[in-house]
């Protein structure tokens, strides 16, 4: 069975010894530009024997290709594969990964005949046959002192910059968040004087900013910057839904974004995201035992390393194991060699555990905040992805990113005037606030109205949304449980129904975003 989807997808399959062609004979994500500069690409062309289709050299945006019984199709969301007729099998090892890290790693989707294209992926197919190349460089450490690193990543970065910009007249908005990408960018477009039209954070706090926001708000209002602070409190349970059909059943991250995501939808011009920021200029906590460990060749000791630690972040107290056993139990073992394998392409590079978390978790799940959380904007754009300045930071030595200070320094070096304006952990946390009773009636309500579109499987789940998850934190629970409910029995027609739900709930966003605005215009 096949049906319509106003979603672009092209679907050929050989019939009687000739390809035939349904949906989009070709598709570009985006705008033509010119040049090397850091944004998501995606593209497909078919000239009635030969399909071509390709991304971006880091493979940040996501293709969907299907391959099975010759057909091949490609879409920009897995979902819209299903509605037009793929099969749904689901690949059991990629969602057990997915269970106990958070992440699809290499290729895979939830759904064994549906792979992505790596980075720099490029598919050919011709006559019933395919072709799929690309994959990651790895590169060779560099020699060089930190005092030498700061000073390239301040050149580079500003090179980067300079593309972007140069890329496009139109207003930007920047998301800006209590962080170091996102600040790294304003100061940035402010010494290259092409100020941001506005910045945006997105807090859940009510009418009191949290510390992210105010750490946000510290930064726009020395700089002079618009800045538009999102903090009425939301529809949950719809804007998890939202995210976990727009993002294909392949993310379990980003529904607490959605306010920026109908933020967006509503400006004009282009989008600043500090995408690969974070990976590329310090290792996260977990880096030192990891670094460790691949010198010792270990890299299954990182799998569990991952696993375990992925756990404790989304797990109730006295529980502490994670989804895995959960959803997919007695695939641990299964789980870390694949993974350990996956984490051993890059046993040769300067940090292993970097880059595997660059081309897995960023490229993978990340992504999705350029290719969907920011898909109203006209165009995306994302500085740190410029090929220049990725190549220079993954080539740094462990021994310059070990202390997890370079970018502090890169900032501060670059930007004295704002040297002494902390980040988000600088500041004063307020305390946790939930919404009001009209909002917990309007959840309950909301929760009821969605289970029920979901289907009859969704009936006996209901009072699991409502009542305190047991194992799992409510954040992790929620987006686990609506993305076994969507994957549970997906068929094309479920997948078509899973597309007007989300259609509906677009429609029904909330009207009120700006709760606190900053220049003078009425929020």
């Amino acid at each position: 069975m096949t049906t319509k989807t106003n979603a672009p997808f092209i679907w050929i399959e050989m019939q009687g010894g000739a390809p035939v062609c349904r949906g989009d004979a070709s598709w570009r994500s985006g705008r033509e530009i010119a040049g090397p500069i850091g944004r998501l690409f995606a593209a497909w062309q078919w000239d009635g024997a030969q399909l071509e289709a390709e991304v971006d050299s880091h493979g940040f945006h996501s293709l969907f290709v299907y391959e099975k019984d010759g057909v091949i199709a490609i879409a920009p969301n897995l979902l819209t594969l299903v509605e037009a007729g793929a099969d749904s099998t689901h690949d059991q090892r990629a969602l057990a990964v997915f269970h106990r890290i958070g992440v699809f790693i290499n290729d895979d989707t939830p759904l064994k005949h549906i792979r992505t294209l790596p980075p720099a992926g490029r598919l050919i197919w011709q006559a019933g046959q395919a072709t799929i190349t690309g994959g990651v460089p790895i590169p060779k450490a560099q020699s060089i002192t930190r005092k030498d690193a700061v000073e390239g990543m301040t050149q580079f970065f500003r090179q980067a910059m300079t593309r972007v910009l140069d890329a496009s007249d139109d207003p930007v908005t920047l998301p800006l968040s209590g962080g170091r990408d996102s600040r790294h960018i304003l100061l940035e477009m402010l010494h290259q004087g092409r100020a941001p039209r506005q910045c945006v954070t997105f807090h859940h706090n009510g009418a009191k900013m949290n510390n992210e926001a105010l750490a946000a708000r510290a930064v726009a209002a020395r700089a002079g910057v618009a800045h538009d602070v999102l903090g009425y409190p939301r529809p949950r349970l719809a804007d998890a839904l939202r995210c976990t059909i727009q993002t294909g059943l392949c993310a379990d991250e980003h529904a607490q974004m959605m306010p920026l995501h109908d933020y967006v939808a509503r400006e004009s011009g282009t989008a600043m995201d500090g995408i690969a920021g974070d990976i590329l200029t310090n290792p996260d906590n977990d880096a030192e035992a990891f670094f460790a460990l691949a010198e010792k060749g270990d890299f299954t000791g990182i799998a569990r390393g991952l696993t375990e630690g992925h756990a404790r972040v989304i797990s109730q107290p006295g529980w502490g194991r994670g989804a895995g056993p959960i959803l997919s139990p007695d695939m641990d073992e299964e789980v870390h060699d694949y993974l350990g394998r996956a984490i051993a392409q890059y046993a040769d590079a300067p940090d292993p555990y970097q880059m595997f978390w660059m081309y897995h978790r960023t490229r993978r799940e990340i992504n999705f905040v350029s290719q969907s959380i920011l898909s109203g904007a006209d165009q995306v754009l994302c500085p740190y992805l410029d090929p220049d300045f990725a190549e220079f930071c993954l080539s740094l030595p462990y021994s310059v990113t070990r202390d997890q200070l370079l970018h502090d320094d890169v900032i501060a070096g670059a930007y004295p005037d704002y040297a002494d304006i902390p980040y988000a952990a600088g500041f004063a946390a307020p305390s946790a606030r939930g919404g009001g009773m009209a909002h917990k009636l309007r959840s309950g309500v909301d929760m009821l109205r969605i289970t029920a579109a979901l289907g009859p499987k969704a009936v006996a789940q209901r009072r699991d949304f409502l009542r305190p998850p047991a194992q799992l934190k409510r954040m992790p629970d929620t987006a686990l449980r609506l993305h076994t409910l969507c994957l549970d029995g997906l068929t094309t027609g479920r997948a078509r129904r899973l597309r007007e739900i989300a259609e509906r709930l677009e429609a029904a966003q909330p009207r009120r975003l700006v709760s606190e605005r900053m220049d003078g215009r009425p929020a």
